[in-house]
């Protein structure tokens, strides 16, 4: 089968399970790399690219990690399609390894920063109802800009995620129905949106004016996502179990919370701390070395005797 046919009978499959237009243009984009390579090495069927080949347009790649990794991901799932609907007997990706990434993880705003954000948009009401909205209910970007207004009921809000279509429930306080309040538009059915655009367009185009909000306010590193890292954060510090945190996330898996937000969960944090003093307070193998090394008080004087903790 010719690669190009392939690329657009998974594209056509794309369109037919309604995949977000964000995902199909990403895959558009990507296929025309791949098709370019294929036409410059002389590789026009699919059956060309065995493991050897898919490791030489890899090594070819000049991204970043982080957009080589989504890269094999989307080809992972390309190829078990064409081995589920017998395009090809075996896939080329088994042995092929994504880059090790070292991306720095975003991090939640603090309060200062959210402080400075609101200050900063209390010319700008729709920027600072979305400001409120996100932070304090942890949806992303396209959930929130896309918001219907009869998704709230008094302080319970109930939607659908657009990326996993995952059912979203949580209360909102009062600051953020108060907020919304103030923009709705009578015979609108939308807070942020005109309901003619498209969705991804309508979060960019937000996003732009959050960024202005950001610089304005002296906020660096700014991202929307950062409001939805917040909350979740601010859920977690809070001793909420990683699971519900998941839901209220609208996770599709509680594996993506967990890899996102290990670092916060500190009931995982305190729970693996407990077991692991648990081993050593009860190993007789440290006896002996007791004594071997020069104790250091709470000061941190090497040698002092050790200072008396109360119970």
């Amino acid at each position: 089968m010719k690669l190009s046919d392939a690329c657009d009978a998974y594209l056509q499959d794309m369109e037919a399970r309604h995949l977000r237009p964000s995902t199909r243009k990403s895959y558009r984009s990507f296929f025309r790399a791949w098709r370019a390579y294929a036409v410059e090495h002389g590789l026009p069927e699919l059956e060309s690219f065995d493991q050897a080949e898919m490791r030489a347009w890899r090594d070819s790649w000049v991204c970043k990690p982080g957009t080589q990794i989504k890269r094999l991901q989307q080809l992972k799932a390309f190829f078990s399609h064409a081995m589920q609907v017998g395009w090809i007997e075996a896939s080329p990706m088994s042995g092929l390894k994504p880059p090790r990434s070292r991306s720095k993880p975003v991090m939640p705003l603090s309060r200062e920063e959210f402080r400075a954000l609101i200050a900063a948009s209390v010319a700008k009401p729709k920027e600072q109802a979305l400001l409120f909205l996100m932070r304090f209910s942890g949806l992303s970007i396209i959930d929130a800009v896309t918001l219907r207004r009869d998704a709230i009921r008094g302080n319970e809000l109930t939607l659908r995620r657009a990326k996993s279509g995952e059912l979203v429930m949580l209360y909102i306080p009062d600051l953020v129905i108060v907020s919304l309040e103030r923009i709705k538009r009578p015979g609108h059915m939308y807070f942020f949106w005109t309901g003619s655009s498209q969705p991804d367009t309508v979060a960019n185009y937000w996003r732009l004016r959050l960024n202005r909000i950001a610089r304005k306010a002296g906020v660096k590193d700014f991202r929307t996502h950062r409001l939805r890292h917040t909350f979740a954060v601010e859920a977690l510090i809070a001793d909420v179990d990683i699971r519900d945190v998941s839901t209220l996330l609208g996770h599709s898996s509680v594996n993506t919370t967990e890899r996102d937000y290990a670092q916060w969960n500190l009931a995982q944090r305190d729970r693996l701390f407990r077991i692991t003093r648990g081993i050593y307070e009860c190993n007789p193998s440290l006896l002996v070395f007791d004594g071997c090394i020069p104790r250091k008080n709470i000061t941190g004087a090497v040698g002092a005797a050790p200072v008396k903790r109360s119970a």
